[in-house]
């Protein structure tokens, strides 16, 4: 029996990035000025690449237990 669960939280944070580049899709329209453009150079640019980063390791972690369960698990 499997007492861990990645995926669930993998598949929110992936939701969550999608959602996030719509809210700044829409946004983007309504507020182009330097403190925005600012904003998403500090923020928004660097955070996909290092969700996208986080979901990779997160799915090799997974896969890994996986594995080791079937290694240790009963026969």
């Amino acid at each position: 029996m499997r007492g861990w669960d990645l995926t669930t939280g993998s598949a929110k944070l992936n939701l969550a990035l999608e959602a996030l580049g719509q809210a700044g899709a829409t946004v983007s329209e309504h507020w182009s000025d330097a403190t925005y453009r600012g904003f998403q150079e500090e923020y928004l640019v660097p955070l996909e690449p290092m969700v996208k980063r986080t979901l990779d390791a997160i799915k090799r972690l997974a896969e890994e237990l996986r594995k080791a369960e079937r290694e240790c698990g009963p026969d």
